[in-house]
């Protein structure tokens, strides 16, 4: 059994991003790799925020683990179900995180909601044992509950995201970290808890998010 403290957790928004970069194709692949525009600058260990044709990978953030000239390998993308990553349709853009500002003064009630499994009930009048079949996930909304101060300097920086897809990270006392694009927004009017002043950001996740144990 392995027991990780969540002290020393840290929340953070893509705060600069790189250039967009074109990206002409997909393979259909474990890992996927992604064929990039010439002199597109992006190296191993880089985590790129993804447009794509393909819907099951569009608006991913994801970590490079390869580059051979033009081909970058996603790290932990698995693209061989044809069905759900049609031949031919993959194409799209990237850009690469550059900077990233964390969340500070997040208290100790951090949350995270959603995620579970959605299931079709698919029972007959014969069967006399329920059935069912898992058709999706709902959304995965987290709320980072701060002391209010407005000069903190992610402030700015998450309204300016708001209504924007932008990536995200969390990075655990483990070395561990999930990465994701999400929608962001920050109060706008403090409460009052235990005598001091509170806010809170919202992060609601635009697509599937990724974890690296590393």
């Amino acid at each position: 059994m392995s027991i990780t403290l969540a002290i020393g957790t840290t929340a953070s928004i893509a705060s600069t991003y790189g250039a967009s970069k074109s990206m002409s194709a997909v393979t259909n692949a474990n890992p996927a790799v992604a064929t990039l525009e010439a002199a597109h600058g992006v190296i191993v260990g880089d985590i790129i925020h993804i447009l794509s044709g393909w819907e099951l990978l569009n608006n991913r953030v994801v970590r490079i683990s390869a580059v051979a000239t033009n081909d970058v390998t996603l790290e932990d993308v698995n693209t061989t179900d044809t069905d759900k990553y049609p031949v031919g349709s993959s194409a799209g853009s990237v850009r690469e995180v550059t900077a990233w500002t964390e969340i500070t003064q997040i208290t100790r009630n951090f949350s995270v909601s959603g995620g579970e499994t959605n299931y079709a009930d698919t029972s007959t009048l014969k069967n006399r044992q329920d059935q069912r079949v898992p058709v999706s996930r709902s959304p995965v909304d987290v709320q980072l509950p701060v002391f209010d101060d407005p000069a903190q300097s992610f402030v700015p920086i998450v309204e300016a995201a708001d209504g924007v897809e932008t990536a995200g990270r969390f990075v655990y006392p483990s070395g561990s970290r999930t990465l994701f694009s999400a929608f962001w927004t920050v109060g706008q009017v403090a409460t009052v808890e235990d005598f001091t002043l509170r806010n809170r950001v919202d992060v609601s996740f635009a697509s599937q998010p990724i974890r690296y144990p590393d």
